[in-house]
């Protein structure tokens, strides 16, 4: 019976190579749509999952306060892990996370590079598989264990266990120069881990080289994980004792905070774009969610399409379904017919679909999104369950109606030509206009997203951030001879520095103005910083050079800090930070310091001195085919050519944001774009 099913299936397929062409395509496109969002939710549920000990690991995160509203922040008290695992027998293991800047030199090249310190614990909570190397040494005082990429930028392909690399350090301007044993390599870094880091170094080493100071709690860990058996008892039990908030408390009088928070590591991609200062990958639900309504919304069309297609072909059959119930079959056997042609039409479709998703749709997904989810397709059982559910679910919904409907009709009236199907079908017009519906939507919300993202992109920053050369200073290297240097350059107009980068992070600061305490964001900067990067001073004057106490005593404000404080100006009023007066000298328009999606915080701009430097701008003369951080870079080495040089240009400092946008309207323009041909291939 099967067999001839089968038979009959084909047969009838073959007989109607339109439809069934138009069918096949249609669910085909829909099934790659949806793989691309089921690997893609697959790859973000399982992250951290080849850690065998992923659902113990708990990432501790400090909470504040600021207008009634909880914050996190992702580093935590150095010396909190050490002290719950003292405090508590339930908590097994515990490792702090610390990520430094570094110079490594390597025979003749010199890279500047981030290495991590960990505590040697972190070897028993965390699985990364390993490729050269025995782990019992990975603890080893002066070793340091690679990562694939590090070891390959280093020594290429060869195994480079037991050989040494020279780090310098940067402490307090103190250059540092340590020699380490390459004691392990890690294989390539798994794609589903949901936080990175190119070395490891004991973190021992951090005593010795002056960057540790045991017990301390002013000090902070980029990350702490702890690992817990029984964390549903355990961690409430932690946050209920005041201890812990209590020792930070009297240590940071100017960062108090709340309490702390214990984030489940197998769930923190989903909660990391919550979080400040945090070292995790993150992704907003809100991408997750459009994602599947866009999946959800295809496949939907398709199903559509599938019936009002099926609809409209089935008077073609009404003498077959009268003939075979005169013959004898039964209406079971009839529906079963159908749902069987349909089986048939839909795994072909769903395997077309499938090779669509993992050689078109993923690589293309893939490079939007930054991430290749796809090496694991043919091998991870959930795809294939997947693709079996897509298979019967298509199969139903296409067929369901159809089938019941034709076979409900009686021989005599098929017969007699009484029973007729066709455009006068309500339900084929409901599937129809639906479907239009769809589409319609999906093209607006595509025009309305890349309309979006122009505006976005034409928004004031508040400065003009253009033709601004972005060099990373190191410690040891000399701003003032560098500065020298570039303003014997033809190309450069102007030279200023900061010690927080603008655009990419600020320092929090607790003030005292009138008797009160405010929080607002703070930036660090030389004198003729604003002027510089085209900050409008709206009153007062720019940080002057030409004043010495301008680097140390006095601070620019902008209009947002004025709304919080609820004056008319600040010129001559006077800020308290940590014990210290500072003198409001101007007051400046409100800049984008954070990306367009946040609101204008209160900032003060405090003077620093060329020492304190972190970041040089160097204003160059505009050109079409300007090349000018070629001619900064020639500068850099002649200054410091013993140091690497990295740059970007100001306005490229928002482009991870701008990006995002630019993802959506993309994903938004595909997936219109597969509506419509589903559309008009359905008429």
């Amino acid at each position: 019976m099967i067999k001839n099913y089968f038979k009959l299936g084909l047969r009838n397929l073959a007989k109607n190579r339109l439809s069934s062409s138009i069918n096949i395509l249609g669910l085909a496109l829909a099934v790659g749509c949806c793989l691309v969002v089921f690997e893609y939710f697959d790859w973000a549920m399982h992250m951290d999952n080849f850690h065998h000990k992923v659902n113990n690991l708990f990432v501790v995160e400090r909470v504040s306060q600021k207008d009634g509203n909880d914050q996190l922040w992702g580093n935590s008290p150095s010396p909190m892990g050490s002290m719950l695992m003292s405090d508590f027998p339930q908590i097994k293991n515990t490792t702090r996370v610390n990520y430094t800047g570094v110079i490594i030199k390597q025979g003749d090249d010199v890279f500047r590079e981030n290495v991590t310190f960990v505590d040697d614990s972190f070897y028993k909570m965390f699985d990364f598989p390993v490729k050269w190397g025995n782990q019992e040494h990975f603890t080893d005082p002066d070793g340091i264990v690679l990562t694939a990429y590090l070891s390959d930028k280093l020594f290429g392909k060869e195994n480079p266990v037991g050989k040494n690399v020279s780090i310098r350090f940067n402490n307090n301007g103190k250059e540092i120069v340590s020699n380490f044993t390459v004691k392990g390599v890690f294989e390539k870094e798994p794609v589903e881990s949901s936080w990175h880091f190119t070395a490891l170094i004991p973190s021992g080493k951090m005593a010795s080289l002056g960057m540790d100071k045991p017990g301390d709690w002013s000090q902070s860990a980029d990350i702490t994980f702890i690992e817990a058996d029984n964390a549903a008892a355990l961690l409430p039990a932690i946050n209920q004792s005041k201890k812990y908030v209590q020792l930070y408390n009297a240590a940071n009088l100017n960062d108090k905070i709340a309490g702390f928070h214990f984030q489940p590591l197998s769930t923190m991609n989903f909660h990391a774009w919550k979080v400040n200062n945090q070292r995790f990958n993150q992704t907003n639900i809100a991408g997750y969610i459009m994602l599947l309504v866009i999946a959800i919304a295809t496949l939907l069309l398709v199903y559509f399409n599938y019936m009002n297609i099926a609809i409209a072909s089935a008077s073609a059959r009404l003498k077959e379904i009268g003939v075979r119930k005169v013959m004898g079959s039964s209406r079971k056997q009839i529906i079963f017919q159908f749902i069987f042609e349909n089986i048939i039409l839909c795994t072909i479709g769903v395997m077309i679909g499938l090779f669509l998703a993992k050689f078109i749709f993923i690589p293309w997904f893939s490079q939007i999104a930054n991430v290749d989810f796809s090496n694991s397709m043919f091998t991870n059982f959930r795809t294939w369950l997947a693709l079996v559910a897509l298979i019967i679910v298509s199969a139903l919904s296409g067929a369901a109606y159809p089938s019941f409907y034709i076979s409900a009709f009686k021989p005599v009236n098929i017969i007699k030509g009484n029973s007729k199907m066709g455009s006068n079908n309500r339900f084929r017009k409901s599937l129809l206009g639906f479907q239009f519906f769809l589409t319609f939507l999906a093209i607006s919300s595509s025009i309305a997203f890349i309309q979006e993202t122009k505006q976005i992109k034409t928004k004031s920053w508040g400065y003009d951030p253009a033709d601004n050369v972005v060099v990373s200073l190191d410690k040891s290297a000399n701003f003032d001879a560098f500065k020298n240097e570039l303003k014997s350059s033809n190309i450069v107009k102007s030279v200023t520095g900061s010690v927080q980068s603008l655009g990419n992070y600020t320092k929090q600061l607790v003030i005292k103005t009138d008797g009160k305490e405010q929080t607002v964001q703070s930036i660090s900067a030389l004198p003729g910083f604003a002027t510089q990067m085209g900050i409008n001073i709206t009153k007062g004057r720019d940080l002057n050079p030409q004043f010495e106490t301008d680097q140390t005593d006095a601070v620019l404000v902008n209009q947002a800090f004025l709304k919080q404080m609820h004056w008319t100006t600040g010129i001559g009023k006077n800020i308290e930070f940590e014990n210290h007066l500072y003198q409001v000298v101007g007051e400046v328009n409100d800049f984008h310091f954070q990306n367009f999606q946040a609101l204008v915080e209160p900032m003060v701009m405090l003077g620093c001195k060329p020492a304190d430097v972190n970041s040089v701008y160097v204003k160059t003369s505009s050109g079409l085919f300007s090349n000018a951080h070629l001619d900064v870079e020639k500068i850099w080495k002649k200054v410091n050519p013993n140091l690497p040089y990295e740059y970007y240009y100001q306005d490229t400092v928002f482009d991870q944001y701008f990006n995002g946008f630019s993802q959506v309207s993309q994903v938004m323009g595909a997936a219109s774009l597969i509506m419509i041909v589903i559309s008009i291939s359905g008429i």
